[in-house]
């Protein structure tokens, strides 16, 4: 602290100094009319070394340093990409998460929910929103596979085009995440991503290319990994001779949070901003490296352009003071409802659904039926405006039918967040939470420092997404009435880095002394001890109850608090379905199930939610199941379950969005941006260890599905609707030259009796493809909107690269001659039309 108080004086010092000699020159930099590189050059010979080494770094963990006797406020920074995660709490929209976007198929869309994004960070005082993630979905067990959009570069490059446009439409700028190779959370911090360079070049880059080469985004996230040894932060043929150089990248690069490892090498490299701050490698530090010619001005100047470019771009200039936090935030609720229903996928159907008008009456089964599962675990999550839940909107939605809701099974793999609405601080109901008392001393003597009603118990109370930082206390106390709502088994849960204690109705029943687990459940993925006790509880009758922690003083700090309510009757789930007209059974991710830090072991549903389906399709042969997830789960089920819908993690406007689908008054246009395998064992990518051979190369998603012969579940690009489409007359040039582009042109026609949307999938073969090529690939797409009876011509025009591939030993992309197929269809394995093309070389 002292050394970073003396090196904020001398820039302070030395800023008044360079002041002096330009005070009588013309301020280019102020002149808004005044072209943004002369307005850049303006204000890079105004500034000291002193002021470009704290440009280069965070002031806390989501500001940027001010000059301020350059009239240069404070930028800000915010999470996405689901919508605005304030630091402070405060509600923003919750859109669908990011591959529930990409199940649309629809660039369109996810620019208008890119731009409402857009405003919606500007509302909540921020001009960077770091997003969205283009990580491609290497295996369906990695735990953030619901931030990102697909398993293929094509079209997770479109959908990320789209959503860059529209955010930064608005006057804000995004952050292109997790550049590169970012594909597991298992050791995220650590490991090494080992890939070939054409892998890289085809497969885990070209959504990052095309996002950047056409909507130049302001900035573009470091990942942690290391990538063929050397981490993304050091890796200068990353971030300057690909990035910068090769694809003349002129915007700025930010580390991940706490993934800057080193000084100069890391400057060197190409980074230009190390977050969160106050810097623990830049800063001080950098002076040092600057002064010993470890690093040249040369390479400061441009690294400090890049975040003077930022700061021009921003309006912080003309603003002159950090950008305002609006009095009310905006909402954006209609727009997350129709991105959600355009998101959900009918998997299946043999005519359950919709729901019959004359139903009178309807079984709402299953553990996920009445939460609100809304959104991933992580840095992606917001705080929503208000929610519902299924059930509620079923109820809504049908206002003349019996609905009967059983849960059936729990499928919490751990005791999940407590639920403040079973506490009072005292004997008063109507308010919900526990008393929260704060102390300086571990020993809770003197005045409490802060007092607060709790109403959520995930008390992150410094680490990486804050920055490690002094807590102001080191205790608390968690304080009142426990209300349980039925008799039955309770479990009590802790998990924390520290020492808890819980005390019910005057007794002990959970310490450090308990025994305990690791659990990895958290951002981080460090195995933290769980602690859970049973204890057996009286409905009609308060307990009060006490949680006292004292921080562990580690440089994580973290406590959560969860209790398991006594399990649902199975039995009386099954007599609910036999007893109605037909029945609607929710399954899916529990709490915990996929979140940033930690990635899944199993495919499968937690729990017993594969039984309780069993079950319910037994007892009633009109059951549609609905799957509430973020990634793939494996349904040994689907053979007998006459309808199947995802409605993925499908945000605040989910519920209601997926009640119109199952009621058809919103016919259902999604598809599937991922392979659905039918087994876990499927899944062979190996996410042991400190290094991950990325030894599949080529065969990625489905390709390598089709190249193995495997069958899936359900196929990539794979999505039906309440009506039907008709391929015909497919045409392309017989005989093109490489390089040359590409367009196949084709007649839908929407043969069936409701309105409907279909993706029109262009997929490219090769007749004889080499050994370890894929032999399917995605090269266009497009979503069309037809009437009854209607038809339309449809042109979709390939991607450039469609007959080429990267020639790693020349360092360039060049083209394969050769006959391929062209092949247009509902999905990767539903192909509706073909005919052959013949390429030649340049």
């Amino acid at each position: 602290m002292k050394s970073r108080t003396a090196y904020l004086a001398a820039t302070l010092l030395s800023s008044m100094v360079a002041l002096s000699g330009a005070q009588a020159q013309d301020m280019i930099y102020k002149d808004k009319s005044a072209p943004i590189e002369a307005r850049v050059d303006d204000l890079m010979g105004r500034l000291t070394i002193d002021e470009k080494i704290l440009l280069l770094a965070g002031e806390s963990s989501m500001t940027l340093n001010p000059i301020e006797r350059l009239g240069i406020p404070s930028i800000r920074m915010t999470d996405g990409p689901t919508g605005v995660r304030s630091p402070e709490g405060k509600p923003a929209t919750v859109f669908p998460v990011g591959v529930a976007m990409a199940a649309t198929w629809n660039p369109d869309l996810t620019a208008k929910v890119g731009a409402a994004i857009g405003k919606e960070t500007l509302a909540h005082g921020a001009d960077v929103l770091l997003a969205p993630t283009v990580n491609i979905v290497r295996t369906p067990r990695w735990g953030r596979n619901f931030e990102t959009y697909s398993e293929d570069p094509y079209l997770a490059g479109q959908i990320g085009l789209g959503y860059v446009k529209g955010a930064q439409g608005a006057g804000i700028g995004v952050s292109l995440k997790h550049f590169a190779a970012n594909n597991q959370e298992t050791n995220r911090f650590i490991v090494d991503s080992v890939v070939d360079p054409r892998t890289l070049r085809e497969i885990y880059l070209p959504a990052f290319e095309t996002v950047i080469k056409q909507g130049d985004p302001w900035s573009v996230m470091a990942a942690y990994n290391k990538i063929n040894g050397t981490h993304a932060a050091e890796n200068r043929w990353l971030l300057t001779d690909l990035l910068k150089s090769e694809w003349g990248y002129q915007g700025f690069v930010v580390s991940d949070w706490g993934a800057v490892h080193s000084t100069a090498t890391t400057v060197n490299a190409g980074m230009d901003l190390e977050m969160p701050g106050p810097p623990n490698h830049f800063g001080p530090k950098l002076k040092k490296a600057v002064e010993e010619g470890k690093v040249t001005t040369a390479q400061l100047d441009d690294n400090a352009r890049r975040m003077v470019r930022l700061i021009v771009r921003s309006g912080a200039i003309e603003r002159g003071v950090a950008r305002p936090v609006a009095a009310q935030m905006p909402r954006n609720a209609a727009l997350a409802q129709s991105a959600a229903e355009e998101a959900i996928v009918l998997l299946k159907n043999s005519g359950v659904l919709p729901l019959p008008a004359s139903i009178k009456s309807l079984a709402v089964i299953g553990p996920n039926a009445d939460v609100v599962r809304i959104q991933g675990g992580g840095s992606s999550a917001v705080v929503p405006f208000e929610t519902s839940t299924p059930l509620a909107a079923l109820k809504a939605a049908l206002p003349g039918v019996r609905i009967d809701y059983a849960r059936g099974v729990d499928n919490e793999e751990t005791p999940p967040g407590a639920n403040s609405k079973l506490f009072s601080p005292g004997t008063d109901r109507s308010v919900t939470g526990l008393a929260a008392t704060y102390y300086a001393n571990a020993d809770m003597s003197g005045e409490p420092v802060k007092r607060e009603t709790a109403t959520s118990f995930l008390k992150r109370i410094s680490g990486n997404i804050a920055g490690p930082q002094v807590t102001g206390y080191a205790a608390f106390r968690w304080e009142g009435l426990f209300w349980p709502d039925k008799s039955g088994t309770y479990e009590f849960s802790t998990r924390g880095t520290g020492n808890a204690t819980i005390t019910l109705d005057g007794k002990t029943v959970l310490s450090k002394a308990s025994a305990s687990k690791p659990d990895i459940r958290d951002v981080l993925g460090f195995p933290i001890p769980r602690r859970t006790v049973s204890v057996e509880l009286e409905a009609g009758r308060s307990y009060p109850i006490r949680l006292d922690y004292v921080n562990g003083q580690t440089p994580y700090e973290y406590l959560s608090f969860g209790i398991r309510e006594p399990l649902p009757s199975f039995d009386e789930a099954v007599a609910v379905a036999r007893g109605a007209d037909a029945a609607v059974v929710f399954v899916g991710s529990s709490s915990t199930t996929e979140g940033e830090g930690y990635d899944r072991t199993s495919l499968d549903l937690p729990g017993e939610q594969n039984k309780l389906v069993e079950a319910i399709l037994a007892a009633n042969p009109k059951t549609a199941v609905v799957v509430n997830a973020g990634a793939a789960m494996t349904m040994p089920w689907s053979d007998k379950a006459p309808a199947i819908v995802d409605m993925w993690l499908p945000g605040e406007g989910g519920a209601a969005a997926l009640a119109n689908v199952l009621t058809g008054k919103v016919n259902p246009s999604g598809k599937l941006p991922v392979t659905f395998p039918a087994r876990t064992e499927d899944d062979t990518i190996n996410l042991k260890g400190a290094k991950t051979p990325y030894s599949e190369g080529l065969l990625v998603g489905y390709r390598g599905y089709v190249a193995k012969g495997v069958t899936p579940l359900f196929a990539f690009g794979h999505g039906l609707s309440y009506t039907s489409f008709a391929y015909s007359a497919l045409s392309a040039p017989a005989r093109v030259k490489g390089g040359e582009a590409v367009s196949a042109k084709l007649t839908l026609r929407n043969t069936g009796k409701r309105a409907g949307k279909e993706v029109v999938q262009i997929y490219v073969a090769p007749l004889a493809p080499a050994a370890g090529d894929p032999p399917i690939v995605l090269r266009g797409f497009a979503k069309i909107d037809l009437a009854p009876g209607a038809r339309r011509t449809v042109n979709v025009t390939l991607d450039p690269r469609a007959f080429s591939q990267f020639d790693a030993e020349r360092g360039e992309w060049r083209v394969v001659p050769g006959r391929y197929r062209i092949m247009a269809g509902s999905s990767s394995a539903d192909i509706r039309q073909q005919r052959e093309i013949e390429v030649t070389a340049d």
